[in-house]
């Protein structure tokens, strides 16, 4: 019934072309039963039969496009941003592009899709060496959230260490109010998250080329300007010094 709704969706009467390529339609229909009644020539409805052709054409193409998946999606809750987030992880070849800049660390996310998004990423980066996984972390520049921050990238940093196509960076944040996060999955989509107070808001992914190398350029100058984590861990006494 779907299919039936669309024929007649597009061929509604809208336009005079719509109505003469219709009357066509019918016209070459009932010449060809009487062809075969009477045995009449029927070369005479060649130019219609082209006519109908076309009207078939048009149908085609926008069944085709009524098909094509949607370029953005909006996530109503954490789950399915999450869960989202980490089927495309799963589906990357090349290299993903993160950022993780908030006043809260990830266990503020107690969903199990979020944990399992987490372990996802860490996973995926593990089982493929020749690709590459950078994160961009932010840490207050002050409580509160320093020290929440500050504990887990240092429990970050010894899970992470020595996985050499792990790529982390951080920037120091004085802002009270989270930034907008992304995830940047080879060049198939964006993943937007927006956050407040710990809690989610709202979840976006934009799945078009134009997206994802507007937004790539963008986390290159992020990351740009972001201090590596090891060089950060040493600094600030994040973890104990070498003997």
């Amino acid at each position: 019934m779907m299919g039936v709704g669309l024929v007649r969706r597009v061929v509604n009467l809208q336009s005079v072309e719509q109505k003469l390529l219709l009357l066509a339609l019918l016209f070459v229909a009932g010449g060809s039963i009487a062809a075969n009644l009477f045995g009449w020539d029927v070369q005479w409805q060649i130019p219609l039969i082209y006519a109908v052709l076309y009207v078939l054409l048009s149908v085609t193409i926008d069944i085709r496009d009524q098909q094509a998946p949607t370029a953005s999606t909006h996530y109503r809750t954490s789950d399915e941003f999450f869960l989202s987030f980490a089927r495309l992880v799963r589906t990357a070849e090349r290299h993903i592009y993160t950022s993780y800049v908030r006043n809260t660390p990830p266990q503020s996310f107690r969903s199990p899709a979020a944990q399992q998004y987490f372990r996802t990423a860490a996973d995926w980066t593990r089982r493929n060496p020749g690709a590459s996984f950078h994160r961009i972390i932010g840490v207050p520049a002050q409580e509160p959230g320093q020290s929440t921050m500050r504990q887990w990238l240092r429990e970050h940093y010894e899970e992470m260490r020595g996985i050499a196509n792990y790529h982390a960076r951080v920037v120091i944040t004085n802002s009270g109010v989270d930034a907008v996060n992304m995830a940047i999955i080879d060049d198939t989509a964006v993943l937007l998250l927006l956050t407040a107070d710990g809690s989610f808001m709202s979840g976006h992914s934009l799945e078009t080329a134009e997206a994802v190398n507007s937004f790539r350029d963008y986390y290159r100058s992020w990351w740009s300007s972001a201090e590596p984590l090891e060089s950060y861990a040493q600094r600030t006494g994040l973890i104990a010094p070498m003997p």
